[in-house]
Formats: structure tokens, sequence, C-alpha cells
């Protein structure tokens, strides 16, 4: 059973991974607004499609990208900013798309691209007829590039948006694209190590949080503060062949080098996020005797470092998992203990409790209780469902104070999806993220389920798939994916506004819009087409 005993304050992100909807491969993309209203965001439904990587020659691909990059060259002078971040927007999704596309079609000599290296001449020396290839390609702006352990893939050359648009786009996009560009000039990580130095990541983590504090409202925001976290966390700990302790399970052996660039970074950075990070690093190490204590305590603070506080309390003796199934047990007990796969057909239904939070909320002493409920066989179509229970204890008696069954997960064969983590909604609002997904017939898809926990009551805030892809027997042929947050500072009706960021990922994760929802009731209108799985 998975116990979160936590004696720390936590930042918490609110963010899930993996960015969205593939338009139809027209010139432009669609309109849209740095801030909407709910009623915007709704009717934005009617625009958005979703498509297939056309099955084109690489040929045409080619020739449809020169098109597209003229056309736009040419009419730049004339475009205002938000004109020519709506062409990067519509070019980037169709550069996605089409990069996908010409890698199936090139994938034969993409397997075997790394024979062609030449220790003698120390570069590559492909066959004709895969130079032309490449030299086709050149004309586009994409490349082979090298990403570790023999395997070659296509990208966009890092420069290519940067020429392109010079300064013609809003300053979060040239920010932004600048910084993924100066970084993608390098590999930086191959066979699981790290290829740049530590000092150099530090650069990096610098970069992230500068334009995080620069651009807040920015289509990229989410992707910064992904990027933001992941150089973080190698930073102080490095991936697996090259470590940041020359043993694992060691404290003590924090590389000397490691410990003098992290001294230096804490110091300089002091009034940073990323700073204060660093520092509970250094000043942790002492404190505590084991490695994966200490790992939960900084990738903690490295998961919720763009948020909002939840105090996370100690472990309560007096309240354990005996108490807390003791309390549960009258419920369970007139609940059906099986479920109907098909007629005449039942299976026998298993339930957990596996997540165990205590928290603080308007100086009141909470307990959160997760119970996954799956198929003992884990036949299809059963579904599964996580139940989610919160107690409090009031002089020093825990009670009961609200429960939701089947409040959200779920998926295929009996899964029963799983907490994820608590969030800050408002100054008397906290959030419940439960996750579910499903793999079926080539189909991959993962949702989120958020309640609202608010004057001792469990409500549901709103539903939203966050990724859904389909491979074929060619490989991807389609994928929608999207990142959210709640924005911090924006209130409404007590909650936070939820921003929603859809964009391409078949590829890159390219931002496409970015829509600001206000609660109305305790709820967020998450538009329908964020509700699709494609199955």
């Amino acid at each position: 059973m998975k116990r979160m005993f936590l004696n720390l304050t936590k930042w918490i992100p609110v963010l899930t991974l993996p960015v969205m909807l593939l338009y139809a491969c027209g010139e432009t993309g669609k309109k849209t607004k740095t801030n909407q209203s709910t009623q915007t965001a709704a009717r934005a439904d009617s625009v958005a499609q979703s498509i297939e990587v056309p099955a084109l020659p690489t040929e045409q691909y080619i020739a449809e990208i020169l098109r597209r990059r003229e056309a736009i060259t040419k009419q730049l002078p004339s475009l205002s900013p938000e004109s020519a971040a709506e062409q990067y927007r519509s070019l980037s999704q169709f550069l996605d798309t089409a990069v996908a596309g010409i890698s199936q079609n090139e994938s034969k000599w993409l397997d075997t691209y790394i024979n062609y290296y030449s220790e003698a001449a120390s570069k590559y020396l492909p066959p004709p007829e895969v130079e032309a290839k490449i030299k086709l390609l050149a004309t586009a702006g994409i490349e082979p590039w090298g990403i570790g352990e023999g395997y070659t893939e296509l990208r966009i050359v890092p420069e290519f948006y940067t020429k392109l648009f010079q300064h013609s786009l809003p300053a979060d996009y040239q920010q932004y694209l600048q910084l993924r560009a100066d970084e993608d000039t390098v590999l930086y990580s191959a066979d699981a190590g790290l290829m740049i130095s530590f000092h150099d990541i530090g650069l990096r983590v610098v970069n992230w949080e500068k334009f995080l504090q620069d651009h807040p409202k920015s289509i990229f925001t989410a992707n910064a503060r992904e990027q933001y976290k992941y150089y973080l966390t190698d930073y102080l700990f490095g991936q697996d062949n090259t470590p940041a302790f020359d043993t694992h399970s060691d404290l003590s052996t924090l590389l000397p080098e490691n410990k003098a660039e992290y001294i230096a970074y804490a110091g300089l950075h002091s009034s940073t996020r990323s700073g204060a990070v660093v520092k509970l690093f250094l000043d942790t190490l002492g404190k505590v005797s084991s490695m994966d204590q200490f790992q939960d305590i900084i990738w903690d603070a490295i998961g919720n470092i763009n948020e909002l506080r939840v105090t996370i309390l100690p472990k309560q003796p007096e309240f354990h998992e005996a108490a807390i199934d003791k309390l549960t047990k009258a419920t369970y007990d007139k609940l059906p203990g099986e479920v109907q796969i098909s007629e005449g057909n039942n299976e026998k239904i298993d339930r957990t409790l596996d997540t165990i939070i205590y928290f603080s909320q308007q100086n009141n002493t909470y307990c959160l209780a997760v119970y996954k409920n799956q198929g003992s066989k884990g036949s299809a179509p059963v579904s599964g469902w996580v139940d989610v229970w919160v107690f409090k204890k009031v002089s020093d008696q825990w009670q009961l104070t609200d429960k939701m069954l089947e409040a959200g997960g779920g998926g295929m064969y009996g899964n029963s999806g799983y907490f994820e983590k608590l969030i800050v909604m408002g100054p008397e609002a906290i959030g419940i993220i439960v996750n579910g997904g499903i793999t079926h017939m080539g189909t991959s898809a993962s949702w989120d389920d958020v309640l609202t926990f608010s004057d001792d009551k469990l409500s549901k805030a709103f539903h939203i798939v966050t990724y859904d892809a389909y491979d074929g027997p060619t490989g991807r042929t389609s994928c929608n994916s999207l990142k959210w947050y709640l924005e911090e500072g924006s209130m409404q009706n007590g909650l936070s506004d939820l921003v929603i960021v859809p964009g391409s990922c078949m590829g890159q994760n390219v931002p496409l819009e970015r829509i600001v929802i206000s609660s109305r009731d305790g709820k967020y209108a998450v538009p329908a087409k964020f509700h699709e799985t494609g199955i």
C-alpha cells in the first residue's frame, strides 16, 4: 500500500503531463486570444479538429513545408506580433505532423543510420540514395539527429523558427524559441547519462525560471514549467550513468565538485525558488539517514516549485489503517462485492486502501484515504474506480467528514486508476487529482478527475482527457494531448482559474492555444472536446 507521510509544506504543481489536437493541413492556424472567458472557451469546440497523419510521400511533405515557409516570409513584414504568432502555431503544428510522417517513410535508413558513421573520417558517410534524401530534408530544415544507443531520429534544425520569424513574434515566443534553439544545439543526454556539465544544467534552470518570471501567462508556461523542473531534478541528482552521488544509497558520497557547484548556486541565486530548493538539498543532507527519505523531500520540493502550498502533516499514529477500515466498513458492507461483466458472468471486486495522507486546512487536521477498486481477474470490459474519503480530527476524535464513491480514475481490464496529488484550488479549497487510463487496440488514453474539498464537502470540479493517441501498423497516426494547471493569482468564486493548453504531440510538445476557464458553483466547464478518448 502506498502511504504518503510527509512532514513538510508543499508547493503544489497543477500540471499533467503530456499536449494536443492536430489540425488539418491548412495555411493558417485557428485564431485565439490570450485570455478567454468560459463562454469563449466553450465556443472554441466548433473550430478544433483532430486529424490523422496524412499518408504523403516525403517529397510532397517537403514541398508543402517549403511553400508554407515562403508564404510566411512574404507576409511577415506586414503582420502584427499576434498574427505572426498564429502563423507560427500553424506552421509548427504542420511541421510536427510532417516530421512524424516523413520519419515513417524514411524509417528503413534511419534505423541503420548509425552504421554509416566513419571513425576514420569522423563523420557520417551514407550511400548516395540516403545522402540525396538527407539533402532534400535539409532544404526544409529537417536533419537526422543521433539520440544515443544507436538510435537516430529526424528533427527540425534548432534555429529554424528563430531564423524564419526573427523579431516578428511576441516577446514570450521569441524568448521561448531562442532558449530551445540554444539548448538543442547540443545533445543533452544519451545512454542514461548527461552530455553537458552540471554547471551548464544549472544555467538552464536559471534561464527557465527567468522565463516563467517574465511571462507567467504565456502559451508556453506549461512547457516551461516542465523544462524547469526536469533540469532542476537532473541538476541535483544527475542521471543513472552520470549521478551526483558516487554511491546511490550513501548520502555522504555527494561528489565534491557537485557540492561546490550547489553551494555556489545557492549563494548566487538565493532569492529564487530554485535557489531555495538547492539550499534545502544541502541543508537536508545531514538531517536524514536514508537516500529514499532524502529523495522524497527534494523531489517533492522540485515537483511543487511553481504552485501554492498544501500543508502536509506527519502520520497521526492514533488514526491508522485499521481505524480507517473500521469507519468505512459499514458503507462497504452494503455494497455489492461483484460486478457484472456480461450476462450471467460476474467478477469479484478487490478493494484496497491505497493512500493515506494527513493535511491541514483552515487550522483543522484532516486525513485523506483513497481506496482502489478493481476486478479480481482483470477481465475486459470491467472498469475499476477510486473511492475518496476525508476524515476530520475533532476534539481528539476522528470522524467521517465526507466521502465520494466512484470518484474517478478507472480503465479497462479492471484498472482502478490512482490518486496523484493534492493541489491548492483557492484560499479555502484543496483539489484532489485522480488519474485513469486505458490502452486498447492501438489507442492509448489518460485522463484526470479533479475533486474539490471545501467547507468539509467533496465535489467534482472537472474531468479532462490529457492524452489520446493511436498507433497503427505503420506507427503513430494521431496524437491529442494537453496540459492544464491552475493560474496563481486569478480567482473567481473562491477558486483559481483553470488554464488548458492543447497542442500537437506527434513529436515535440507544440502548444496551440491557451484557454482560461473560471469556476462557477465550484465547477469548471471544460469543453466537451477535452472529454473524448477516441475509444
